[in-house]
């Protein structure tokens, strides 16, 4: 397995790992009543959700077939949740930086930067809808 391949199939593990904290997290909003907090929980998952989309068609671009991959993420108390997002968040920043200087083939790396760049978004300002339709573009953090 090619060390792209390999990378890719880590980030769309992570990123489904990311995709059920927020999808519990938003749950657990709705359970209580908290429509805004709900809602930027919806919009952190929408993003980690596409995270996986994105990852997911690169692989079928370059031919493979992505891993079967399950993400199982601890989820704490909603009180808590903003703290642990953060760190999560600052979790994959690190990693997508490591990523994109170990990945060697163009298109990968374009992946892996337009990802990065909503990761960092998130980590600072742990809000979603950062994940543009079209490959390549985002939106200005302005």
């Amino acid at each position: 397995m090619s060390t792209d391949v390999a990378l890719l199939n880590e980030g769309r593990r992570r990123e489904r790992e990311q995709a059920a904290f927020y999808r519990f997290l938003a749950g657990d909003a709705e359970l209580v009543d908290d429509a805004a907090t709900a809602e930027r929980l919806n919009e952190l998952l929408a993003d980690e959700q596409h995270h996986v989309s994105r990852l997911t068609a690169r692989l079928l671009e370059m031919g493979e077939r992505p891993e079967d991959v399950a993400g199982t993420a601890e989820i704490p108390a909603l009180g808590g949740w903003e703290e642990e997002a953060r760190r999560r968040e600052a979790d994959e920043v690190a990693w997508y930086e490591e990523a994109i200087r170990r990945a060697n083939d163009r298109d990968t790396v374009a992946v892996l930067r337009e990802i990065l760049a909503s990761e960092r978004h998130h980590h600072h300002r742990l809000a979603g809808k950062w994940m543009s339709a079209a490959p390549g573009e985002s939106e200005d953090e302005g």
